[in-house]
Protein backbone atom coordinates (compact mmCIF):
# COMPACT_ATOMS: atom_id res chain seq x y z
CA UNK A 1 0.00 0.00 0.00
CA UNK A 2 1.67 3.32 -0.82
CA UNK A 3 1.28 6.26 1.58
CA UNK A 4 2.34 9.75 0.54
CA UNK A 5 5.77 10.99 1.37
CA UNK A 6 5.22 13.65 4.00
CA UNK A 7 8.00 16.74 4.42
CA UNK A 8 7.63 16.41 8.19
CA UNK A 9 6.35 14.58 11.00
CA UNK A 10 6.42 16.11 14.66
CA UNK A 11 4.93 14.71 17.60
CA UNK A 12 4.47 16.23 20.80
CA UNK A 13 4.37 14.10 24.40
CA UNK A 14 1.26 15.44 25.48
CA UNK A 15 0.49 13.16 28.39
CA UNK A 16 3.16 9.91 29.19
CA UNK A 17 3.78 7.79 32.60
CA UNK A 18 7.55 9.76 33.07
CA UNK A 19 8.15 13.72 33.07
CA UNK A 20 12.40 14.04 33.70
CA UNK A 21 13.77 17.85 32.83
CA UNK A 22 16.99 15.57 33.42
CA UNK A 23 16.63 13.89 29.93
CA UNK A 24 19.02 15.34 27.43
CA UNK A 25 17.75 16.66 23.97
CA UNK A 26 19.09 16.33 20.79
CA UNK A 27 18.50 20.14 18.80
CA UNK A 28 16.45 19.80 15.74
CA UNK A 29 15.29 16.06 16.29
CA UNK A 30 14.40 16.20 19.87
CA UNK A 31 13.27 18.76 22.16
CA UNK A 32 12.92 18.54 26.24
CA UNK A 33 10.56 20.77 27.55
CA UNK A 34 12.10 23.60 30.11
CA UNK A 35 9.89 23.83 32.81
CA UNK A 36 10.81 27.73 33.55
CA UNK A 37 9.24 28.10 30.50
CA UNK A 38 5.83 27.00 31.01
CA UNK A 39 2.32 29.05 32.17
CA UNK A 40 2.07 25.98 34.39
CA UNK A 41 3.65 22.38 35.41
CA UNK A 42 2.83 19.36 33.07
CA UNK A 43 1.47 16.44 34.90
CA UNK A 44 2.56 12.59 34.19
CA UNK A 45 0.17 10.07 34.32
CA UNK A 46 -0.10 6.68 33.36
CA UNK A 47 -1.77 7.48 30.16
CA UNK A 48 -1.03 8.26 26.86
CA UNK A 49 -1.49 11.07 24.66
CA UNK A 50 0.33 12.63 21.15
CA UNK A 51 -0.19 15.86 19.11
CA UNK A 52 1.45 14.47 15.78
CA UNK A 53 1.56 17.08 12.84
CA UNK A 54 1.53 15.92 9.44
CA UNK A 55 3.41 18.25 6.95
CA UNK A 56 2.58 18.00 3.73
CA UNK A 57 3.90 20.67 1.43
CA UNK A 58 3.30 23.48 3.77
CA UNK A 59 -0.09 22.20 4.80
CA UNK A 60 -0.13 21.20 8.26
CA UNK A 61 -2.76 17.99 9.73
CA UNK A 62 -2.83 17.79 13.49
CA UNK A 63 -3.91 14.35 14.99
CA UNK A 64 -4.78 13.72 17.95
CA UNK A 65 -3.92 9.58 18.79
CA UNK A 66 -4.63 8.53 22.39
CA UNK A 67 -6.51 10.65 24.91
CA UNK A 68 -4.63 9.80 28.01
CA UNK A 69 -5.95 7.94 31.02
CA UNK A 70 -8.13 11.26 32.59
CA UNK A 71 -9.47 14.89 31.27
CA UNK A 72 -6.89 16.29 33.92
CA UNK A 73 -3.42 15.72 32.27
CA UNK A 74 -4.87 16.23 29.06
CA UNK A 75 -6.19 19.24 29.55
CA UNK A 76 -3.46 20.04 32.02
CA UNK A 77 -0.59 19.90 29.51
CA UNK A 78 -2.08 20.86 26.59
CA UNK A 79 -2.48 24.01 28.33
CA UNK A 80 0.64 24.31 29.52
CA UNK A 81 1.96 23.57 26.29
CA UNK A 82 0.23 26.59 24.59
CA UNK A 83 -1.93 24.12 22.52
CA UNK A 84 -6.20 23.89 22.57
CA UNK A 85 -8.89 21.25 21.30
CA UNK A 86 -9.61 23.26 18.25
CA UNK A 87 -6.36 22.96 17.16
CA UNK A 88 -6.98 18.96 16.49
CA UNK A 89 -8.08 17.63 12.92
CA UNK A 90 -8.67 14.06 14.33
CA UNK A 91 -8.31 11.80 16.74
CA UNK A 92 -7.03 8.53 16.54
CA UNK A 93 -7.40 5.86 19.41
CA UNK A 94 -4.53 2.92 19.29
CA UNK A 95 -6.57 0.52 21.06
CA UNK A 96 -9.65 -0.16 23.56
CA UNK A 97 -8.32 0.39 27.20
CA UNK A 98 -9.21 3.25 29.22
CA UNK A 99 -5.55 4.76 30.00
CA UNK A 100 -5.94 5.62 26.39
CA UNK A 101 -9.21 7.34 25.95
CA UNK A 102 -10.14 8.73 29.46
CA UNK A 103 -9.90 12.22 28.24
CA UNK A 104 -11.70 11.35 24.95
CA UNK A 105 -15.54 12.32 26.09
CA UNK A 106 -14.11 15.57 27.86
CA UNK A 107 -12.30 16.43 24.89
CA UNK A 108 -15.00 15.92 22.72
CA UNK A 109 -17.58 18.20 25.20
CA UNK A 110 -15.14 20.96 25.67
CA UNK A 111 -14.26 21.68 22.15
CA UNK A 112 -16.38 24.48 19.94
CA UNK A 113 -17.04 23.78 17.20
CA UNK A 114 -18.14 20.87 15.40
CA UNK A 115 -16.40 17.34 16.78
CA UNK A 116 -13.16 15.65 14.87
CA UNK A 117 -13.06 12.34 12.73
CA UNK A 118 -12.26 9.37 15.63
CA UNK A 119 -10.42 6.82 14.01
CA UNK A 120 -10.60 3.69 15.88
CA UNK A 121 -10.62 -0.30 15.09
CA UNK A 122 -14.25 -2.03 15.04
CA UNK A 123 -13.30 -4.46 17.44
CA UNK A 124 -12.32 -1.40 20.31
CA UNK A 125 -16.08 -1.67 21.87
CA UNK A 126 -15.27 -4.74 23.24
CA UNK A 127 -15.14 -5.01 27.08
CA UNK A 128 -11.56 -5.45 28.60
CA UNK A 129 -10.67 -7.04 31.97
CA UNK A 130 -7.03 -7.06 33.66
CA UNK A 131 -6.07 -9.74 36.19
CA UNK A 132 -3.72 -8.62 38.95
CA UNK A 133 -2.50 -10.19 42.04
CA UNK A 134 -4.86 -7.81 44.05
CA UNK A 135 -7.91 -8.92 42.08
CA UNK A 136 -9.69 -8.07 38.51
CA UNK A 137 -9.85 -4.43 37.50
CA UNK A 138 -12.18 -3.56 34.97
CA UNK A 139 -14.45 -4.33 32.76
CA UNK A 140 -14.08 -0.97 30.89
CA UNK A 141 -15.84 -0.66 27.54
CA UNK A 142 -15.64 2.36 25.35
CA UNK A 143 -19.15 2.99 24.22
CA UNK A 144 -19.87 3.53 20.68
CA UNK A 145 -23.28 5.54 21.28
CA UNK A 146 -21.44 8.00 23.70
CA UNK A 147 -19.22 9.05 20.93
CA UNK A 148 -22.27 8.88 18.51
CA UNK A 149 -23.81 11.00 20.72
CA UNK A 150 -21.37 13.91 20.47
CA UNK A 151 -21.98 13.98 17.25
CA UNK A 152 -18.60 12.52 16.34
CA UNK A 153 -17.74 10.78 13.35
CA UNK A 154 -16.76 7.36 14.13
CA UNK A 155 -14.84 5.93 11.79
CA UNK A 156 -14.30 2.48 11.96
CA UNK A 157 -11.79 0.34 10.65
CA UNK A 158 -10.12 -3.79 10.57
CA UNK A 159 -7.58 -3.89 8.02
CA UNK A 160 -5.04 -1.20 6.61
CA UNK A 161 -6.48 2.04 5.63
CA UNK A 162 -5.30 5.51 5.07
CA UNK A 163 -6.49 8.12 6.53
CA UNK A 164 -6.80 11.97 5.66
CA UNK A 165 -4.95 10.92 2.38
CA UNK A 166 -1.56 11.18 4.46
CA UNK A 167 -1.19 8.54 7.35
CA UNK A 168 -1.97 4.82 7.44
CA UNK A 169 -3.86 2.78 10.22
CA UNK A 170 -2.28 -0.82 10.52
CA UNK A 171 -5.22 -2.60 11.18
CA UNK A 172 -4.95 -5.92 13.15
CA UNK A 173 -1.21 -6.25 12.96
CA UNK A 174 -0.14 -9.56 11.29
CA UNK A 175 2.49 -11.37 14.08
CA UNK A 176 5.39 -12.97 12.47
CA UNK A 177 7.54 -13.26 15.68
CA UNK A 178 7.26 -16.28 17.63
CA UNK A 179 8.28 -14.25 21.11
CA UNK A 180 5.48 -11.55 21.19
CA UNK A 181 2.59 -13.06 22.82
CA UNK A 182 0.07 -11.23 24.49
CA UNK A 183 0.03 -11.57 28.39
CA UNK A 184 -2.57 -13.87 29.74
CA UNK A 185 -3.18 -11.22 32.63
CA UNK A 186 -5.74 -9.18 29.92
CA UNK A 187 -8.99 -10.49 29.04
CA UNK A 188 -12.11 -9.52 26.77
CA UNK A 189 -15.30 -10.29 26.82
CA UNK A 190 -17.26 -11.41 23.77
CA UNK A 191 -20.30 -12.33 23.51
CA UNK A 192 -20.89 -12.25 27.22
CA UNK A 193 -17.66 -14.66 27.73
CA UNK A 194 -14.12 -13.87 28.68
CA UNK A 195 -11.27 -15.07 27.05
CA UNK A 196 -7.57 -14.21 26.48
CA UNK A 197 -7.30 -10.41 24.58
CA UNK A 198 -5.90 -11.17 21.58
CA UNK A 199 -6.01 -7.44 20.70
CA UNK A 200 -7.27 -7.53 17.39
CA UNK A 201 -8.24 -4.08 18.13
CA UNK A 202 -4.50 -2.60 18.52
CA UNK A 203 -3.45 -0.48 15.64
CA UNK A 204 -0.17 1.61 14.97
CA UNK A 205 -0.33 4.75 13.06
CA UNK A 206 2.56 4.80 10.34
CA UNK A 207 3.71 8.33 8.42
CA UNK A 208 6.30 8.02 5.76
CA UNK A 209 8.80 10.74 5.62
CA UNK A 210 10.94 12.01 2.21
CA UNK A 211 14.06 10.80 2.20
CA UNK A 212 13.58 9.59 5.56
CA UNK A 213 11.49 6.36 5.78
CA UNK A 214 8.59 5.51 8.17
CA UNK A 215 7.25 7.11 11.51
CA UNK A 216 5.56 4.05 13.42
CA UNK A 217 3.60 4.97 16.38
CA UNK A 218 2.01 2.67 19.05
CA UNK A 219 0.26 2.81 22.16
CA UNK A 220 0.68 -0.11 24.52
CA UNK A 221 2.01 -2.42 21.36
CA UNK A 222 0.44 -5.23 22.87
CA UNK A 223 0.83 -7.76 19.73
CA UNK A 224 4.53 -6.69 19.95
CA UNK A 225 6.61 -3.76 19.12
CA UNK A 226 8.82 -6.16 16.32
CA UNK A 227 5.36 -7.30 14.57
CA UNK A 228 4.26 -4.07 14.62
CA UNK A 229 7.10 -2.31 12.69
CA UNK A 230 7.83 -5.21 10.41
CA UNK A 231 4.08 -5.14 9.38
CA UNK A 232 4.16 -1.61 8.52
CA UNK A 233 6.80 -1.95 6.63
CA UNK A 234 5.46 -4.99 4.94
CA UNK A 235 2.20 -2.80 3.91
CA UNK A 236 4.04 0.15 3.06
CA UNK A 237 6.91 -1.58 0.79
CA UNK A 238 9.68 0.59 3.10
CA UNK A 239 12.08 -1.23 4.98
CA UNK A 240 13.84 2.13 6.23
CA UNK A 241 12.46 3.59 9.37
CA UNK A 242 13.32 6.72 11.30
CA UNK A 243 11.28 6.94 14.23
CA UNK A 244 9.40 4.56 16.32
CA UNK A 245 7.26 5.61 19.29
CA UNK A 246 5.59 4.22 21.86
CA UNK A 247 4.33 2.18 25.28
CA UNK A 248 6.20 -1.63 24.80
CA UNK A 249 4.77 -3.33 27.13
CA UNK A 250 8.09 -5.65 28.07
CA UNK A 251 8.86 -5.59 31.34
CA UNK A 252 6.00 -7.48 32.18
CA UNK A 253 6.56 -10.06 29.54
CA UNK A 254 9.88 -11.12 31.27
CA UNK A 255 13.83 -10.99 30.58
CA UNK A 256 13.39 -13.46 27.21
CA UNK A 257 11.35 -11.14 25.42
CA UNK A 258 13.31 -7.78 26.71
CA UNK A 259 16.28 -9.77 24.99
CA UNK A 260 14.27 -11.42 22.18
CA UNK A 261 12.84 -7.22 21.24
CA UNK A 262 16.25 -5.91 21.51
CA UNK A 263 17.38 -8.11 18.93
CA UNK A 264 13.95 -7.92 16.43
CA UNK A 265 14.99 -4.21 17.06
CA UNK A 266 18.96 -4.40 16.08
CA UNK A 267 17.60 -6.14 12.96
CA UNK A 268 15.01 -3.29 11.72
CA UNK A 269 17.67 -0.67 12.36
CA UNK A 270 15.79 2.55 12.95
CA UNK A 271 17.33 5.81 13.25
CA UNK A 272 15.81 6.45 16.77
CA UNK A 273 14.25 4.72 19.41
CA UNK A 274 12.04 6.20 21.70
CA UNK A 275 9.60 4.46 24.43
CA UNK A 276 7.74 5.25 27.69
CA UNK A 277 4.55 4.77 29.34
CA UNK A 278 3.90 0.81 30.21
CA UNK A 279 7.38 -0.56 28.77
CA UNK A 280 8.41 -0.41 32.11
CA UNK A 281 12.16 0.80 33.61
CA UNK A 282 14.14 -2.95 33.66
CA UNK A 283 13.03 -2.61 29.74
CA UNK A 284 13.59 1.12 29.49
CA UNK A 285 17.12 0.01 30.94
CA UNK A 286 17.95 -2.40 29.21
CA UNK A 287 17.06 -0.65 25.64
CA UNK A 288 19.14 2.67 26.42
CA UNK A 289 21.99 0.08 26.90
CA UNK A 290 21.63 -1.71 23.97
CA UNK A 291 20.89 1.41 21.51
CA UNK A 292 23.49 4.36 23.43
CA UNK A 293 23.38 6.38 20.13
CA UNK A 294 19.75 5.89 19.25
CA UNK A 295 17.21 5.30 22.58
CA UNK A 296 15.12 7.78 24.08
CA UNK A 297 12.96 8.18 26.73
CA UNK A 298 9.43 9.52 25.90
CA UNK A 299 8.48 12.33 27.97
CA UNK A 300 5.63 14.16 28.81
CA UNK A 301 6.65 17.98 26.75
CA UNK A 302 8.77 16.13 24.80
CA UNK A 303 8.56 17.00 20.81
CA UNK A 304 10.27 14.99 18.29
CA UNK A 305 10.64 16.06 14.61
CA UNK A 306 11.41 13.76 11.63
CA UNK A 307 11.69 16.04 8.64
CA UNK A 308 13.33 16.11 4.95
CA UNK A 309 16.78 14.52 5.08
CA UNK A 310 19.05 17.61 4.00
Amino acid sequence: MQIPALQSVTVEILVDNFYDVFEPSRPGIVERVIPGRLPKPLVAAHGLAYLITLNRQGQLTRILMDAANDPLPLFNNLEALGHGPEEIDAVVLSHGHPDHYGGLLEFLARRSGPPPPVYLHQDIFHPKLFLTPRGRVGPWRLELEQLQAAGVQVCQNRGPELILDQVLLTGTVEATTLYEKGLPVFKRLLQGKEEPDPFTDEQALVAQVEGRGLVVIGGCCHPGIVNIVTYAERLTGVDKVALILGGFHLTAGGDELIHNTILGLREIDPELIMAGHCTGFRALSRLAAAFPDNFMVSCVGTKVLVGVAG
